[in-house]
């Protein structure tokens, strides 16, 4: 009788690269993680190192420095066909002040216009230019961004509001 006998040999191991590539694939790796650490972005909740918060809205295009008197803030967007608004509420204890979600102030509004539309809108000077932004993409609008800010401020933010804040805000914004 015949006894077959099987040799069972391990498979070679998978080699996608040369040694040398491999190295050299690890490093890139390494190198592109590395640089997506060093770019932290500061968190919008919490002051930065320059005392200030840094609300960034990537989806409109901007940056803007807000004053640390803003502890607590709450942004709302609304949108029509001309205009995005993106409005700031920062919390006031005065009952009598008129409120669009309770126990907030409504210190700023920041309206990102299609360029068409600002040209209309900007003849009512209600609103106060920050800056633009060319499209480069065809078929996109270039973008007007402009800012009103609350026509009377609550008592208890008498005492904190101020010109400086103002033109802090508007001085604060950077289109991207």
């Amino acid at each position: 009788m015949i006894k077959k006998i099987f040799i069972f040999r391990q498979p070679a191991p998978l080699r996608l690269a040369r040694p040398g590539r491999r190295i050299s694939l690890w490093l890139i790796l390494l190198f592109v993680l590395f640089l997506a650490g060093c770019g932290k972005e500061p968190n919008m909740d919490q002051l930065a190192e320059d005392g200030n918060f840094h609300y960034r809205n990537k989806d409109l295009g901007f940056n803007l420095v807000l004053p640390p008197e803003f502890l607590y803030y709450q942004t709302q967007r609304k949108e029509t066909a001309d205009y995005i608004d993106l409005e700031f509420f920062v919390p006031t204890a005065d009952r009598n002040y008129y409120q669009d979600v309770p126990g907030y102030g409504k210190p700023a509004v920041i309206r990102i216009f299609n360029k068409d539309s600002w040209e209309q809108a900007s003849r009512g000077g209600i609103y106060q230019k920050l800056g633009e932004k060319k499209s480069w993409w065809p078929g996109r609008k270039d973008k007007v961004y402009a800012i009103k800010f609350w026509d009377e401020v609550p008592l208890d933010w008498q005492g904190k509001w101020s010109e400086e804040i103002k033109q802090g805000i508007i001085d604060g914004f950077e289109a991207e």
